[in-house]
């Protein structure tokens, strides 16, 4: 046990030594080629505010798309023309790996991931992967990889649009009606489960986080549904894989209780894994 322990402490050691010399490295390149518009102060808030595991994944393009979108972000506070709780959603086509990356920025706030969730799919978007990341300041940079409902190629724009009415309204106080629409109406949709789901919760394939495994028949609203149950464990999503193939969805999502921690709880475990498989099995009924 203590042969593990010590190993499971150099690992960790390591991988945090390799996450601030990425950052190091990044912050030099902005230090040598200035992002144009974005003030200092915003580019060290960034750099010292968001979470180590960003900097093992972030590109120093997509480094330079966040701050300028965030950037934006508070720009539209300043301004007062939208609602401080309006989203910034921004989004690169990369045709010909048939997908696009959305880039959404906003306060962090409960039900979050969900309403996004249900944004994209009240456009028909189907959602491939997602990282999710919450700044120091409460500000959320989250990145999704979507493609076009039943076949891998990139939404168009004016549905991406259409997406980013859906989460502002969603985010409203009160929410309109056609957002708030779009978060359930897949539950009045006839579907068919095509394989028994499957729902495995690891705490051994990773130091960080406790893994969800899912496997379940894909339907509109899958992912929606999921969220939901995970939000409503009071779980924090650190990282997600959203991949359907033959009508088959296989997610994997990275979660911590609201303390940052795995979850050990054996009773916590069991509900959690209970909880989704009635939603997967069986949409909440919408009242």
């Amino acid at each position: 046990m203590e042969f593990l322990e010590s190993s499971h402490a150099i690992w960790l050691h390591t991988l945090e030594e390799g996450r601030q010399e990425r950052r190091r490295y990044l912050a030099k390149c902005l230090a040598q080629n200035p992002v144009a518009g974005v003030p200092e102060l915003e580019i060290s808030a960034h750099l010292e505010g968001m979470p180590p595991r960003y900097w093992e994944r972030v590109t120093e393009s997509e480094l330079v798309w966040g701050l300028r979108t965030v950037h934006t972000f508070f720009e539209n506070i300043v301004s007062g023309e939208r609602p401080a709780s309006a989203p910034i959603v921004d989004w690169r086509h990369v045709p010909e790996r048939g997908f696009t990356k959305v880039m959404v920025c906003t306060w962090d706030r409960r039900g979050l991931l969900g309403k996004i969730a249900a944004a994209f799919s009240g456009v028909r978007i189907n959602v491939t992967q997602a990282d999710i990341f919450t700044r120091a300041d409460n500000i959320v940079l989250d990145v999704f990889r979507v493609c076009d409902e039943g076949q891998p190629v990139p939404p168009e724009s004016v549905r991406l649009q259409q997406m980013s009415f859906l989460l502002e309204g969603a985010l409203a106080d009160p929410p309109r009606f056609a957002s708030a629409w779009a978060g359930i109406f897949h539950k009045l949709l006839p579907y068919e489960n095509r394989i028994r789901p499957l729902v495995v919760l690891d705490n051994e394939s990773s130091p960080e986080f406790t893994m969800i495994n899912i496997e379940a028949s894909d339907r509109l609203g899958l992912l929606h549904d999921i969220l939901c149950v995970i939000e409503e464990m009071r779980l924090n999503v650190a990282q997600a894989e959203i991949d359907t193939e033959d009508g088959v969805a296989c997610d994997v999502f990275a979660v911590t209780d609201a303390h940052g921690r795995k979850v050990v709880d054996p009773g916590q475990l069991r509900l959690i894994g209970d909880s989704l498989r009635e939603a997967l099995v069986a949409p909440a009924e919408v009242a």
